[in-house]
């Protein structure tokens, strides 16, 4: 074989090793860029649930629906659409309904007699999350009156065909807890306990509590103002 040949023959074996080696750099360098930027925007897990109970003392219509608002952190629905569609739930259908104030979490009944029903989802996002965003607001949509904490306040829509099957009928009870969780974070638990009494119906305002715990062995205790989220 001649010289020349040869020659060529192992420039292009060392310009193929060199590109192999500079593709493998590469790599490396975008694999370490996209790990260091999820370290550094935080991988959280999260939980909804919402359930709705004291129904078998009323009936409605054919079909009846309850309306709660959905978890947020900074202002934007954790998840909303199509996810809304897939939710685990009892009795009732879940759905997404718009109203003018944004997108809420519909609980479909079929038929007049009721019965308890409940929803949950869980799921994760990856981003920062500061004190502040957890303690503007843990659901969306907000009314555009403020709460007492000066924010403004979720509510929920309960149906006006309710009616009470005795002459003393037991509140309604509406419960939704949020749950937002990240490794090596605290923990946040947002909730809304709200008893209905008989006879109110319509937008109804609703009150978050904020909680917190730095490790999963503590429990949750209140938020305060003074405590922070690094």
């Amino acid at each position: 074989m001649a010289p020349s040949i040869i020659s060529f023959l192992a420039k292009v074996v060392v310009v193929s090793l060199l590109a192999i080696a500079i593709v493998a750099i590469g790599g490396n360098i975008l694999v370490h860029y996209h790990q260091t930027r999820m370290m550094s925007e935080h991988s959280w897990d999260y939980s909804y649930a919402v359930s709705v109970t004291g129904l078998s003392g009323y009936r409605g219509d054919p079909i009846t629906e309850f309306v709660v608002p959905l978890p947020a952190v900074g202002g934007s629905p954790v998840f909303s659409g199509e996810d809304l569609r897939w939710m685990t739930s009892d009795n009732c259908t879940t759905l997404p309904v718009r109203t003018e104030n944004g997108e809420m979490l519909g609980l479909r009944l079929p038929g007049a007699d009721l019965t308890d029903v409940s929803a949950a989802h869980s799921g994760g996002f990856l981003r920062e999350v500061s004190r502040e965003e957890i303690a503007a607001s843990g659901f969306v949509p907000g009314l555009s009156r403020l709460s007492k904490a000066g924010n403004a306040s979720p509510y929920i829509i309960v149906p006006d065909s309710l009616r009470p099957v005795s002459d003393d009928p037991e509140p309604i009870l509406v419960s939704i807890n949020f749950t937002i969780s990240g490794e090596g974070r605290p923990d946040y638990h947002i909730s809304i306990m709200e008893r209905i009494p008989p006879g109110k119906t319509g937008i109804i305002p609703v009150e978050p509590r904020i909680y917190h715990r730095d490790s999963s062995r503590e429990p949750f205790r209140p938020l305060e103002e003074k405590n922070s989220i690094n």
